[in-house]
This record gives C-alpha cells, sequence and structure tokens, in this order.
C-alpha cells in the first residue's frame, strides 16, 4: 500500500492590514505603466499555514473560495506575449468552463511574477513592474463593489453589462507555477472562515481606472492552507467574487515565507540582465546582547560561511541606535547641500578623517569609471577631542552631539559582535578578539557618510562603489535604498555579484579583511560593491567601520606579519590607485585574499520564483 507523503505544515507570518481604528480608509494602491506604489501599512501575525497536498479534492470553489487541479500546458516559459494571448487564454477559457461549467468566460488581464520578495521596494522611478514578485499581503483582488466596477469596466455597452448583473457571474483567478515553487508559496484562506466584517474596501487605481480590492483585519480563527511544491502543472484556482451569496463567494490569498527555503535564491530582471537578489542570515541584537547560546551559534556561523548578515536592531536594546541614525541623516542631509567649498574645508585630513569628493575612487564597474558618491568620515578617535576637525556646516554642539551618540551606539553594537565571536570561537583571555580593540587606544575606526548622486549630476562614468572587501574588523552599515551588492564565498555564488534587500530595522555587517586576518583566515570576508538600483536617486549610507588598535599584529593573506595601521594604510592607497596600479598590487589588498573565481563551470541551478495568474469573468 503506498504511504502518503508527510504534510509539510509551515508555522510562518501572514501580514493584515494594519487598521488605525480611526475609521479612515485604506491608503489606495496606484498601479501605473511601469510602477506600483503601495504605502499601506500591515502588521505581521503568526499563523500555520496547512499543507493540502494530497487532500486537494476537499476544497472546491463553491464549498472553500479556491480549488486545485491538474492541467498541462503548451506554453511553458511564458514570455512571448502573443503566445501568452493566443495560445494561453484559449486553455484557460476551456478549464474554466469544464471546471465551472460556465458557458461564457472574458480573460481581461494576466501578470507574470519573476522578480524577488521585495519588488516593492526597487524603485518607483525605476519601474518596479519590470521585477515583479511575490504579493506578500493579505488581500482579494476585487471587492463586492469592486467587481461590478470591474466587469462595467471590461463590458462598457451599459445594456450588455445589465444583463450580465442580472445573471450570475465571478471573478476567478488562474494561477500557474512557471516552475516547482519552493520559496515564497502561495497561500489561500478558508472562505468559510473569513467574515466579511474583516473585509475593507480599498481604492485601487490603475492609469485611468478606479477599482476597488478587500484588504484585511487580522482574525487569528482565519485557517490557510496552501500545496506543498506546486508544480507548473498545478493550476490554483482562486475566487475573488461569487454574485451567488448562498455559496463561498471569496478567497484571502497571499505570498508567505516558508522558513525552510529563506535562503533560496531569487532572482529580478534588471535591464535585460539577470541578477540574483542573494539572501542574508537575519541575528537578532538582543539576544546577541544576552549572550544566547544560540544566537551566538548562528553569529559564528555566518562569519565562518559567508562573512555577512543583517542585524535586527528593532527591539528594545537596538532602537536607539536606529533613532540615532535618523538624526545622522538629517545631520547628512544638512551637509551635503553645503556648497563643496564649505564641504570640503580640512580637506581629506587622513585616510579615516576629511571629505572626499565625487570620483576619488575607482567605480563599480572597473577600468574607466569613477566612484559616484561623496563621502564625510570622522574618527571615533577624532571626535573625543576638544575641537574636531569637521568641516563648519556641522561643527556646532547639536551635530557634534549627534555624531558622539552615533559612534558611541555604533561602536557597542560591534563590541557586543566581536564579544560573541570571541565566546564562540571558544576563545579566552588575551585571544579574545575586543582585546585588540580597546577604546583607549589609536585606531582607525570612523563614522563614513555617503552620498552617492544621481547620475545626470554626475556623469556616465561616475558610477557607485567599486568591488571590495573592507579594511576594518566588521562594519555596521545602515542603507534604507537598494544598491548593495555582494558576492557570496564558495562555488555557488562566486560568478556573480547580486544585491541584497535593505530590510526595515536591520542594519548589514560585514566581516572585514583584519577580523578575517585575526580568525586565522576562518572568517569570511564580503566581497561587495555599490551599483545604485535607481540611477535618477540620491542614495544615502551610513558605515561604521570598526578596527582593531594600530600596533595590533596579525599574519595576512599573502603571508606578512603586518600591523593593524600598515595593513589599513596600504590598502587605503590601493582604493585611491589608478586600476592599472590595483590590477599590479597584492590580490589580498582589494578583495583581502578572498577567493573570486568559481571552482566548477556548471550552470547556476537556482529556484525560479515566479506565479503566472490570470483574472477572468465566468
Amino acid at each position: 500500500m503506498h504511504e502518503p507523503s508527510p504534510k509539510h505544515h509551515v508555522a510562518t507570518t501572514l501580514n493584515y492590514w494594519d487598521d488605525p481604528g480611526d475609521g479612515s480608509c485604506p491608503t489606495p494602491i496606484f498601479i501605473g505603466r511601469r510602477s506600483v506604489t503601495n504605502k499601506r501599512p500591515h502588521r505581521a501575525h503568526g499563523f500555520v499555514v496547512t499543507d493540502i497536498a494530497g487532500d486537494e479534492d476537499k476544497y472546491s470553489l463553491d464549498t472553500h473560495g479556491f480549488q486545485y487541479c491538474q492541467h498541462e500546458s503548451y506554453e511553458k516559459e511564458f514570455t512571448d506575449e502573443q503566445a501568452i494571448r493566443s495560445v494561453y487564454y484559449e486553455e484557460c477559457q476551456n478549464l474554466l468552463k469544464e471546471v465551472t461549467g460556465a458557458r461564457r468566460v472574458h480573460i481581461f488581464n494576466h501578470k507574470v511574477r519573476r522578480g524577488p520578495t521585495q519588488w516593492h521596494h526597487l524603485g518607483v522611478n525605476g519601474g518596479n513592474l519590470a521585477s515583479r514578485g511575490p504579493v506578500t499581503r493579505t488581500h482579494v483582488d476585487q471587492s463586492y463593489v469592486g467587481a461590478e466596477l470591474r466587469l462595467r469596466r471590461e463590458f462598457p455597452d451599459p445594456k450588455e453589462a445589465e444583463e450580465l448583473l442580472k445573471q450570475r457571474y465571478q471573478i476567478i483567478n488562474i494561477w500557474r507555477p512557471i516552475a516547482t515553487i519552493l520559496k515564497d508559496p502561495i497561500a489561500v484562506a478558508d472562505a468559510n472562515s473569513v467574515p466579511d466584517s474583516d473585509l475593507v474596501g480599498a481604492e485601487m487605481v490603475e492609469d485611468d481606472f478606479r477599482g476597488e480590492s478587500w484588504v484585511v483585519r487580522h482574525n487569528p480563527d482565519h485557517r490557510w492552507h496552501f500545496k506543498y511544491r506546486m508544480t507548473p502543472q498545478d493550476v490554483l484556482l482562486i475566487k475573488c467574487f461569487d454574485s451567488d451569496t448562498s455559496l463561498a463567494r471569496r478567497a484571502l490569498h497571499s505570498a508567505f515565507e516558508d522558513p525552510a527555503f529563506r535562503d533560496e535564491v531569487s532572482r529580478q530582471s534588471i535591464e535585460g540582465k539577470q541578477v540574483p537578489v542573494w539572501s542574508m542570515r537575519t541575528i537578532n541584537y538582543d539576544l546577541l546582547l544576552s549572550q544566547d547560546p544560540a544566537e551566538v551559534e548562528k553569529v559564528v556561523k555566518a562569519c565562518l560561511e559567508e562573512g555577512y548578515f543583517q542585524l535586527d536592531l528593532d527591539g528594545i536594546d537596538g532602537r536607539r541606535t536606529l533613532e540615532d541614525r535618523q538624526e545622522v541623516l538629517k545631520l547628512m542631509h544638512r551637509f551635503f547641500e553645503a556648497p563643496l567649498e564649505a564641504k570640503n574645508e580640512y580637506g581629506l585630513i587622513d585616510s579615516h578623517l576629511g571629505y572626499e569628493p565625487v570620483g576619488s575612487r575607482t567605480g563599480a564597474f572597473g577600468a574607466g569609471t569613477k566612484d559616484g558618491y561623496e563621502m564625510l568620515k570622522v574618527s571615533r578617535d577624532e571626535i573625543q577631542q576638544g575641537s574636531p576637525r569637521v568641516p563648519s556646516p556641522i561643527k556646532n554642539s547639536g551635530d557634534l552631539h549627534i555624531l558622539e551618540q552615533s559612534i558611541g551606539s555604533c561602536n557597542t553594537i560591534t563590541k557586543v559582535i566581536l564579544s560573541a565571536l570571541s565566546t564562540g570561537m571558544g576563545l579566552t583571555g588575551g585571544e579574545r578578539f575586543e582585546k585588540s580593540h580597546r577604546n583607549d587606544r589609536p585606531s582607525t575606526t570612523t563614522l563614513s557618510m555617503m552620498h552617492y548622486l544621481p547620475a545626470e549630476v554626475t556623469g556616465q562614468d561616475k558610477i557607485g562603489h567599486q568591488k571590495h572587501t573592507d579594511i576594518s574588523s566588521l562594519t555596521l552599515l545602515f542603507s534604507d535604498e537598494w544598491g548593495l551588492q555582494i558576492r557570496p564565498p564558495g562555488e555557488c555564488g562566486a560568478r556573480e555579484m547580486g544585491f541584497v534587500a535593505p530590510k526595515p530595522g536591520c542594519a548589514f555587517v560585514h566581516v572585514g579583511d583584519s577580523l578575517r586576518f585575526a580568525s586565522g583566515m576562518k572568517f569570511q570576508s564580503c566581497i561587495h560593491r555599490v551599483v545604485p538600483f535607481n540611477p535618477s536617486e540620491h542614495r544615502y549610507s551610513i558605515a561604521y567601520f570598526l578596527r582593531a588598535e594600530d600596533d595590533t599584529m596579525f599574519t595576512d593573506s599573502e603571508g606578512r606579519y603586518v600591523t593593524a595601521k600598515d595593513w589599513h594604510d596600504e590598502k587605503f592607497k590601493a582604493f585611491t590607485d589608478p586600476p592599472m596600479w590595483q590590477a599590479m598590487a597584492p590580490r589580498s589588498m582589494i578583495l583581502g585574499g578572498m577567493k573570486e573565481d568559481g571552482a566548477d563551470d556548471r550552470e547556476d541551478l537556482v529556484e525560479c520564483l515566479v506565479e503566472y495568474y490570470f483574472q477572468c469573468v465566468t
């Protein structure tokens, strides 16, 4: 007798509309030709999504609001619009007639989703629709009012529309994966578990059409389901509306994160080139501060295997740093708007102190390009002086206090990470990493504030920030805008730089050369660069570079026994050297000795994170 496969139920979170409770309407969504703007507040709530694989026949459109069925399509790639409209539309019409018994099917829309989970944040001006990805917010595409608005839109003849409204009609999504889905699968809620009182009409503006969808108030009684490992032969029918009030009338749906596949690679299309979006582990700062053994183990593993992670600071112990960061951003805006002569009052006093104008270093794409950012650096040692050397636009007690607060909080956070790494690596006494990062000893530790200018200001030859590893022991990096690209170590990602998504309430953390050397090359250094995703936008980032005491000794990747200060000065010179000279420098200079070339020539095997669905009136 055939044993049924074990169920893959998933404990996860689903995002519900964050109702302000004042009776105000949800913020409208605006869908243009190239971009979607969705600023509705949502809040995550915990649920267990039930795997119904093997039990699909127990659920139907009329009883639960959704239905799974098997259907082989002639279309496989869904890249040819003409083939989609001529071949696949007809297949869908026939499928719906067979399943529902409808006499007439009118297909009015289709969407192909191939982008990353965070596609909404890819830049409205840059056209985020080109990278459309999963929708991770609970919703129904049409409200009861919106269904009639849509019908009248599709059938503009008033007489025909009135006749159709007298009959039963439904709006159904046909959702099909283009490849087997593991990351960000789709969940549907049993219509019987969702009362109408949980649904709130929300305006959706698409070009010249104003429609209405449902957003959803959280209710722990909602019952969520999905089918594990959906294949291209698995079609999910999702009812958005049914005029028959005696049957299931609508089904909530949303993509969700399966933690088992959190680190699968998603891909997005950027100007015709496929660029991966690499995932990062997330470490909880509050737990790390408490030396939680499991969290210590996680951060050690992240440094041993990748050399980077995201640090969740959205707790009581990290929130102050996030507030400090906001004040620094305001300071940065004031400073970078000042005239060049005021910003460059002292010039670059030292490699870790002063102002660098745009074009001081090699750009993101090597020879022939210069960097596209200006930078102000304030060292930890300098800010403690009686009269620190900072340019006059921010040399006042208020701004100096902001800088001091931010440097202090960043220093504490990076020291907590160092302490956890020492503990996790079993280091004691003078071997512990923090022993070479004492506050009362000179170092090149600095807070760097970077402003990436729009391409129309800098010119096309000044772009981003060149590929490198950091000089520091640890880098704590804050940026809301996309642009950071990393190259994962080892064979899996060695050939390709890819974006990482900014996460609210989090900072990026990179292991730098000095900590890699201090660990005896056990830790990885993070190879990264910056390529602003939207060249027309201003991009701001704040980086705290925690560096070892100047006289700390370690063996670098070229086998030389050097001080931390010597390493810093040599590498900084390499950063500012022309590309030809950089190429002649030891490999450990720019990339810290990290291996860049892949060891195999196999094609990348990546999970295709796509969905394909149609909306139809039957």
